[in-house]
């Protein structure tokens, strides 16, 4: 059962969640995707992968050489602050980098709104410890509710498997003994209200522009 726990930790980590996300509105059917040919989709996916992937584990390999943190995991909050802070600059800079690029910019705000949850796992952790996993699928959810939403698709199926994803994640974080169910909980609230609320407001201010 532990190495069940640790697999669901490992596979659903905060960092992938942004891949996994883009991802899912790629290659899926949905309104977004159809605007995008097959090169800028995996131009997009690459740069994702990279930004907010591949640099992020290569940072924390080198804050664990450099001592600031103790191991990969970064157990104690007083650990996550340069994490977190070169995530929320990295996802700034892949918003730079996408920003003149003709693809849809629902995907941009995706972006926009995963540094958003980021930034606030970060000023909370300041205070208390949060489940960054958590709050990584609640984000997810929010994002594919609030598309659910504004598209009126009605499709229940991504929501529910959210669900039990985000089931699954608080059962092995509660296992492994990382968090408490506070922690949990409050991570996986504030992923999904922060994102549903960043999408809403920047959907009103589109509006009006």
């Amino acid at each position: 059962m532990k190495r069940l726990a640790y697999s669901i930790s490992y596979l659903f980590h905060p960092m992938f969640m942004l891949t996994y996300l883009i991802t899912y509105f790629l290659f899926t059917d949905n309104y977004f995707a159809f605007f995008m040919s097959p090169v800028k989709k995996l131009f997009l996916l690459s740069a994702v992968l990279v930004f907010s992937v591949i640099l992020p584990l290569l940072n924390m390999v080198l804050l664990r050489k450099l001592g600031y943190i103790k191991s990969m995991h970064a157990k104690q909050s007083s650990e996550r602050f340069m994490p977190y802070l070169s995530t929320i600059t990295l996802y700034v800079g892949l918003i730079y980098i996408l920003q003149g690029l003709a693809i849809p910019y629902f995907y941009k705000q995706i972006i926009l709104v995963s540094a958003i949850v980021i930034a606030i796992d970060f000023i909370i952790n300041f205070f208390t410890k949060i489940s960054a996993h958590a709050s990584g699928i609640g984000g997810c959810l929010g994002v594919i509710y609030f598309y659910q939403f504004i598209s009126t698709a009605g499709d229940i199926k991504p929501i529910c498997f959210c669900l039990v994803i985000a089931g699954l994640i608080g059962f092995a974080r509660l296992y492994l003994n990382e968090h408490t169910p506070k922690q949990v909980y409050g991570g996986f609230v504030i992923g999904l209200l922060a994102s549903v609320a960043c999408l809403t407001l920047l959907l009103f201010v589109n509006l009006n522009l």
